[in-house]
């Protein structure tokens, strides 16, 4: 049996997933990362400088519609286990995910000019709850999927790199095409809206080919009255299950950054002195960096066995790249920018692959513990520690910045108090590094190996179907 610390043989990680399903999947990522990578890095900055919303009530409202959505992610996570449909409890959902997504980021980007602040507030927070919603619809079921769809360890590792593949195109065309266009198009407020309408069909269209090209995934059906089993029961044993746990709080702490990652729009303009263009070869170079990196990260987890210490070691490579952005200024050589953005960009790829890739082993391992199929309410959980993180992290920038003396604008760039300046360097520099440190502190009590998870063996229940059945 191969142990927590044995070297993995290459045939151990062969996978039996047709490419198109394991290419299909992945694909089904595009939408939902390209919106939220645009929410993330240039929402904020758009509704502080060209919707005239100050960046703490700007703040505030994306933090209440994570906070709002947050709280409804089990609920749909015990939906999508309860769904019965000719085509499977989870693939419906990534249609009607994908279409409401296309809906809510031609309204967050296309902000009417209404005359009062106030109607402006409103609107916005409509959207930004609606928007929520549908990342909740679409992004449950999929990530409930991968714990279905295989058995094998080291096949999920596979499986997520093509995930990895498609959330480093969607931070292109989020991150670097997006800027590009902004741009091109003047960077007023109707670039954004351009933006938005070419992002449309990207979301549309990524949905649309998971749903097609997983029609014959592994999936599993559960019997009646298992589905419909207390949602307390399905809490308690979420709570009970230590590894799913301690993943979460990795989550919590690591996901922080995608938060905190808006404020990579204000260091650009107001501290580097560049314009979206710039941003966008920033993340053009770090998005190239995450894909790229995907086949050595598989590599060192065939070297050294374990999930967990590869994750560890990304978390740690993005440190020292966090904490020399502190140094950075105007007349910054753009090698190290570009430079940061390669390590950067590295280090992401192998926390996204090991974070997405334990999942579903935790899923497993309450399967063989309980006898029970209940993914989506896993991956329910999951997602609400994802937006409370990312509530928390853009929460965090706006009030920094609002209580740095940040000044907001409606359809011009104002200048900046040296106050503003200074946090938005804490921010850039400090802050990512710290939730990282959280982050390696935090894994070292995961202890869910290939070994421990092979040794605990499945408690099967009438009307359960095992593991990878197709239905």
């Amino acid at each position: 049996m191969t142990t927590a610390s044995d070297p993995i043989s290459a045939t151990s990680i062969a996978p039996s997933l047709p490419l198109s399903v394991r290419m299909g999947w992945g694909i089904g990522t595009l939408g939902p990362v390209t919106v939220l990578t645009a929410t993330n890095v240039v929402l904020l900055r758009y509704m502080t400088d060209f919707v005239g919303i100050s960046a703490g009530v700007a703040a505030s409202l994306i933090a209440f519609s994570k906070i709002f959505d947050a709280f409804a992610d089990p609920t749909m996570g015990v939906v999508s286990d309860r769904t019965r449909s000719r085509w499977g409890r989870r693939r419906p959902y990534l249609v009607l995910g994908g279409a409401m997504l296309a809906i809510a980021v031609v309204g967050l980007f296309a902000v009417p000019d209404f005359g009062a602040v106030a109607t402006r507030v409103w609107y916005v927070g409509f959207l930004l709850l609606f928007y929520a919603v549908a990342y909740t619809v679409f992004n449950i079921p999929y990530m409930a999927m991968p714990a279905e769809m295989t058995s094998n360890y080291l096949e999920r590792s596979n499986l997520m790199s093509f995930r990895v593949y498609a959330v480093g195109a969607s931070q292109i065309v989020a991150s670097v095409f997006g800027p590009m266009l902004l741009g091109a198009f003047g960077g007023g407020a109707g670039a954004y809206r351009i933006m938005a309408l070419v992002f449309v069909p990207i979301i549309l269209g990524s949905a649309w080919t998971c749903f097609r090209l997983t029609r014959n995934a592994p999936a599993t059906e559960r019997a009646r009255d298992v589905v419909q089993a207390p949602l307390g029961e399905r809490i308690s044993s979420v709570l009970s299950n230590r590894p799913f746990m301690v993943l979460i709080l990795v989550k919590f702490l690591t996901l922080m950054a995608l938060g905190v990652q808006s404020v990579y729009a204000f260091f650009f303009a107001h501290v580097l002195g560049l314009s979206d263009g710039y941003l966008g070869q920033f993340f053009l170079v770090s998005s190239l960096a995450l894909i790229i990196s995907q086949p050595g990260w598989l590599w060192l987890l065939r070297k050294l066995g374990e999930k967990r210490n590869v994750y560890i070691i990304a978390l740690l490579l993005s440190i020292p790249a966090y904490l020399s952005w502190l140094a950075a200024g105007p007349a910054e050589p753009a090698m190290l920018i570009y430079l940061r953005a390669a390590v950067i960009g590295v280090a992401g790829g192998g926390a996204i692959l090991m974070g997405q890739s334990l999942l579903p082993d935790t899923m497993e391992y309450d399967y063989r513990r309980t006898g029970l199929r209940r993914e989506g309410i896993f991956a329910g959980f999951y997602t609400t520690v994802e937006k409370l993180s990312g509530a928390i992290g853009v929460a965090a920038v706006g009030a920094i910045l609002s209580g740095a003396g940040y000044v907001a604008a409606h359809g011009s760039v104002a200048h900046q108090p040296a106050s503003a300046i200074r946090a938005i360097y804490q921010i850039m520099g400090f802050v990512p590094a710290i939730i990282s440190t959280l982050g390696v502190i935090a894994l070292l009590f995961y202890n869910l190996s290939e070994a421990k998870l092979k040794a605990t063996l499945p408690l099967v229940r009438d009307g359960e179907l095992p593991a990878g059945a197709v239905t």
